[in-house]
């Protein structure tokens, strides 16, 4: 805290953010959004901005701090007026922004008509040349001017053996052939091999496009699962339908316009499915992790009914001393009060002891309300359990042996991958205990393949090889041993 006749310039180290207010207020634990004055002791519910006004004695949503001196409270009052100002611009420079848009949209209204024109003509121009083509193409397999439709002449033997004295070929059958103007493809000379004028076409542009997506998801270090995106295919449809001389949006317009279009748009879809919950109710999905980097323990809350899943928030619950029962159930009752009472039906969590604890007595304060344990959850601790059992547990150990081995050391993983095809005996799974079996199983997979690999001439010969004792040779006795694969197949059968 400053001296009382001093007012900060910078935000106070190891706050919740860089706002000057927090020199003067404290955040209120698992209270979201109150502060305790720091002069007063009163609690200020509404956030940081709320706060400056109780220190700034601005009148109409919080009582002035009784304790604040004259220089502090004038100095936060200019604070306040300065980050209005600033907001004020923000949207006159964003209104400005969606005008200029509007008026542009106006006054190409006819360019675009224009160009919609010019494309039209475009389009009959290439189709009358592949109208031109398909005649050539259709006068060239009958006999050219000369056959006997253009000329009127008879169908019958006499016309067919003029048009095969002409052409040195048979003619097709009368069968292929129905009035004048037929469409040409139906009877084409079946040995013609020139391909369609709009087929070169569109490998052309195909190309051309394809560069084109390519370069931005290579020189972006974007993923190419992105090739596949429906909001790719979007994009390219859009480019194609405003055309060429329409600028790309900036940063700013990304990040503040259309960010936060995009946010009204996901949020009116959220109350849409709303009427779904209420109609046949939904389902509170919760599920902590925590960050290996920084042992941040987050708990994340998803919404989930027969249309779809969402994700409604997070809440870091790093600072909590004791995540016991207590704290679970305030938590997951104040995120069923915050989405609606009438919309949840049902809480989905880990079978956590507290977590369970907390579940039971939520359902005794709200009767409608069913806590439900984690399927997966459940099956990884009946794994868990399984692998508890002696002579599982050997069995595990064994193939964790032989697996640590090979992955410690580059020159056998790149052996194992010669007599296994490229394949690999290490995937982890989605959970802990679950990667043990599945690790397992791969072994037994690829039995043959590492039993060859430790036979082999390059193995026997290499260090490793010569070995009478260490990982090397455990591994290689497992392996080549039958203990090990019998009860493996046995144990996987299960």
């Amino acid at each position: 805290m400053p001296p009382r006749e001093e007012f900060p310039t910078k935000g106070l180290e190891g706050a919740p953010s860089n706002d000057i207010g927090w020199h003067f207020g404290t955040l209120v634990p698992n209270a979201r959004g109150s502060i305790v004055c720091k002069l007063c002791g009163k609690v200020v519910k509404g956030g940081i901005t709320r706060f400056k006004e109780h220190i700034a004695h601005k009148t109409g949503n919080v009582a002035p701090c009784p304790n604040v001196t004259g220089v502090i409270r004038e100095s936060m009052m200019n604070v306040l007026k300065e980050s209005n100002t600033k907001k004020i611009d923000k949207k006159r420079r964003k209104d400005e922004f969606l005008s200029q848009l509007i008026e542009e949209e106006d006054e190409h209204e006819g360019f675009i008509d224009e160009v919609s024109a010019i494309r039209q003509a475009t389009r009959e121009s290439i189709q009358s040349q592949h109208e031109w083509h398909r005649r050539e193409e259709f006068r060239r397999s009958t006999g050219g001017w000369d056959n006997i439709y253009e000329e009127g002449r008879s169908s019958h033997g006499s016309a067919r053996e003029h048009n095969r004295e002409r052409t040195g070929k048979s003619i097709p059958g009368e069968s292929e052939f129905t009035l004048r103007g037929a469409i040409p493809e139906l009877v084409r000379s079946k040995s013609s091999k020139q391909p369609k004028v709009n087929d070169s076409f569109l490998k052309s542009f195909r190309r051309k496009i394809g560069e084109a997506v390519s370069k931005f998801i290579i020189y972006e270090r974007l993923p190419f699962q992105l090739a596949s995106s429906p909001w790719l295919y979007n994009l390219i449809q859009v480019a194609t339908e405003v055309g060429q001389g329409v600028k790309l949006p900036t940063p700013y317009e990304v990040s503040d316009v259309y960010l936060e279009s995009e946010y009204q748009r996901v949020h009116d879809w959220v109350n849409v499915l709303k009427t779904h919950w209420k109609e046949l109710g939904a389902t509170l999905m919760c599920d902590g992790w925590t960050n290996s980097l920084n042992q941040m323990h987050i708990i994340n809350f998803l919404v989930y009914c027969s249309k779809g899943t969402i994700f409604w928030k997070s809440v870091d619950v790093s600072s909590v001393r004791s995540r016991d029962a207590e704290f679970y159930y305030r938590l997951l009752d104040s995120v069923v009060e915050e989405i609606g009472e009438n919309y949840i039906v049902q809480i989905v969590t880990d079978n956590e002891a507290a977590m369970k604890a907390a579940g039971k007595k939520l359902m005794l304060k709200r009767q409608h309300l069913y806590w439900t344990s984690c399927a997966a959850h459940c099956l990884d601790l009946c794994l868990e359990d399984i692998g508890k059992k002696p002579s599982v547990a050997k069995v595990l150990d064994e193939a964790k042996k032989v697996t640590c081995f090979i992955y410690n050391h580059i020159w056998t993983v790149d052996l194992m991958k010669k007599y296994t095809q490229g394949k690999k005996i290490l995937r982890p799974a989605l959970t802990r205990f679950a990667t043990h079996f599945i690790q397992l199983e791969e072994i037994t997979r690829q039995k043959q393949g590492l039993r060859e690999m430790f036979n082999s001439k390059e193995f026997k010969e290499s260090k490793w090889g010569k070995q009478k004792s260490g990982p090397a040779y455990e591994a290689k006795k497992i392996v080549l041993g039958k203990d090990f694969w019998k009860k493996a197949n046995d144990l996987i059968k299960r």
